[in-house]
């Protein structure tokens, strides 16, 4: 985001927020993330190993009193050196930033109703709209108090928190990626990294080798978080299918009979409504990543290399940035063939509430089901461009070992 015209930037330290601010309790969530959490689509041995690790502690060292945000923002997070030349992080006011402050007030389980009460009655719909987007067929739940509690009743305590969190928690990997940048860029001392910059900023370095690290570090951050979102995504169609498969012992019925018969026709359709919605919730995250992979590679290209870089340098940054434009658009692909056989479901789905409530004689066909799950198999996910990513951050490593003075 740019700044606003004559508008001069408020840095205020994250110490000095309230503590019930919706970004300070962002940030502060996203830091205090297990470990299960923050390290999607890593082994332990690759976040140790790999210096993902070390770049995590740092960023919650730096946090809050050595951590500022900024408004407006002009970039999503940066770094800079107080007049003692220590180093401190820069989170800027964004889109992401506000997006996920809004979905952490909206997203509880005592305030959604009223969140959705009071963005159908805004003026300008786009939050709603946003909000049916984000539930599809489970909208309708979401309307007063009554519908919620018998949607955490057909779906179970546990499925019902998990979508509401996965919901509250959307593109907070996003912010974690940044912080993962940021961390990195503090495992280099301060005078090293002053002295760097001032260096390429002076025309003597074609390379800003923290800069190259730091953003290999976020691109394979966000490359191998799209690995693990379809393996999820994967893990909710076979929710999905189970769910279908749950529905057709219903069909020997000659009508669908009140009492347990409808109970179990209303829990199968939510959980298959559920797991489309967190399926979707997935793929528009890591949708965001995939993006994110390319942007990061193109903007080190244009903003930190300069003049004459060493060859096998613009190697490695033209086979990577190849690698993540072709990976993106397979991506695209893939989401928009997911998506087709989501709203196929819904379709199939649609056919057996109307014979659930009367108004046709038969169940969806068999073969509407057997088509969904034919669908997905013809979805492949592409492999993330992580060695690219991997062989760009060791080559910006061993640049930076020969700057270290000899002890």
């Amino acid at each position: 985001m740019a700044f606003a015209a004559g508008q001069p930037a408020e840095r205020t330290l994250f110490k000095d927020l309230a503590p019930a601010d919706p970004v300070r309790e962002v940030v502060q969530t996203i830091l205090g993330w297990p470990a299960v959490s923050v390290r999607r689509g890593f082994t332990d041995g690759e976040w140790a190993a790999e210096g993902f690790g070390g770049a995590w502690d740092r960023a919650r060292r730096y946090f809050p009193a050595r951590t500022y945000l900024v408004r407006p923002g002009t970039y999503f997070m940066t770094h800079g050196f107080d007049p003692d030349g220590r180093l401190f992080m820069e989170i800027h006011d964004s889109d992401y930033l506000e997006l996920c402050a809004g979905n952490r007030r909206t997203f509880t389980a005592g305030g959604v109703v009223a969140e959705y009460a009071r963005m159908r009655g805004a003026d300008d719909g786009r939050e709603a709209a946003a909000f049916r987007d984000k539930w599809g067929r489970l909208e309708p739940s979401c309307r007063d108090e009554d519908s919620q509690r018998r949607l955490r009743e057909a779906l179970g305590t546990p499925l019902h928190r998990r979508l509401l969190e996965a919901v509250r928690e959307e593109n907070y990997h996003m912010l974690a990626g940044g912080l993962i940048h940021e961390g990195i860029h503090a495992g280099v001392d301060d005078a090293s990294v002053a002295r760097l910059q001032a260096e390429f900023r002076a025309g003597t370095r074609p390379v800003q080798w923290d800069e190259l690290r730091a953003f290999m570090a976020e691109s394979a951050y966000h490359a191998r978080f799209c690995r693990w979102a379809a393996r999820d995504i994967s893990g909710s169609r076979g929710e999905i299918e189970a769910a279908l498969r749950r529905l057709e012992r219903l069909r020997r019925r000659p009508r669908l009979r009140p009492g347990p018969d409808r109970l179990e026709f209303e829990r199968e359709r939510a959980k298959a409504w559920a797991f489309a919605a967190l399926a979707r919730l997935r793929m528009r995250e890591s949708w965001q990543s995939a993006l994110r992979v390319e942007a990061l590679v193109t903007g080190f290209r244009g903003d930190y290399v300069r003049g004459d870089p060493p060859a096998d340098v613009e190697e490695l940054l033209a086979a990577h940035h190849r690698g993540a434009s072709a990976f993106v658009e397979a991506f695209k692909k893939a989401v928009q063939g997911e998506e087709l056989a989501l709203r196929s479901l819904e379709g199939t789905l649609d056919l057996w509430t109307d014979w659930a409530d009367g108004r046709r004689p038969f169940p969806a066909p068999v073969t509407d089901s057997l088509a969904f799950g034919k669908r997905l198999a013809a979805v492949a996910w592409p492999n993330p461009p992580v060695e690219g990513c991997r062989a760009l951050m060791e080559r910006a490593e061993a640049a930076l070992a020969g700057e270290r003075p000899s002890r």
